[in-house]
């Protein structure tokens, strides 16, 4: 097991400073910023693209869109092929999604923002019928989003929780804040589902991915 020693914790953060964004993507956080909003860093935001173009979704659903910086990385990586639904309850944050869609020139019918709590959304949407699912929102129902995920994403699909780190108080034993150990319960029943592969990516907050495996092949007797 690795300790972070002086040089492993320089290589880490060379590969955290180490990455451009386009202009309108900058714009985006300075309007995260002002709103108070935290989004995906920078390396969180390289591996969402990377995964989008590897697994080449064409309908992903994202929880707590904020000001769409997530989504426009998986919106550019994808290309048109993708149709996100993006759920995010507070309405000035989805305003500023729509003007950073805008800016960037992706057609408002690619992201279906719906301005509503997404307990109340995730409900009505359908099994299986999703290839990839974002999780960046509050930790207080965090175990039910899982859950609809597990339930929405089919054979081949990626979930995936940022933030998964809990602003640094996941490895911490002692702290038992809510969102910590609504994250480690989280984590747990990713990891302990035996239909998942698993992996966690050290990125500035955390990126938790898991994607669902085939079914097993039936033993021949």
């Amino acid at each position: 097991m690795p300790s972070m020693n002086p040089e492993l914790f320089a290589s880490w953060t060379y590969t955290q400073n180490h990455i451009s964004e386009p202009e309108h993507v900058v714009q985006a956080r300075e309007r995260a910023e002002d709103l108070g909003v935290r989004c995906v860093d920078p390396a969180g935001r390289s591996m969402l693209q990377l995964l989008c173009t590897l697994r080449r979704p064409r309908n992903a659903v994202e929880i707590g869109s904020g000001v769409g910086v997530a989504s426009l990385a998986m919106l550019e990586a994808v290309g048109p092929s993708l149709t996100l639904t993006a759920i995010e309850s507070d309405l000035e944050h989805a305003n500023a999604m729509r003007l950073g869609l805008r800016e960037s020139g992706i057609p408002s019918a690619r992201a279906r923002i719906i301005n509503e709590r997404a307990e109340n959304v995730l409900s009505r949407l359908a099994d299986h019928a999703y290839d990839l699912v974002l999780i960046d929102a509050g930790a207080d129902l965090l175990l039910e989003y899982v859950a609809e995920a597990k339930r929405i994403v089919g054979v081949g699909g990626v979930i995936i929780l940022n933030n998964a780190f809990d602003e640094h108080r996941l490895a911490k034993p002692a702290v038992r804040k809510t969102s910590t150990v609504m994250t480690r319960d989280a984590l747990r029943m990713l990891r302990e589902d035996p239909r998942l592969q698993t992996h966690f990516f050290p990125t500035e907050q955390g990126l938790f991915v898991a994607t669902v495996l085939p079914p097993a092949a039936p033993k021949n007797r």
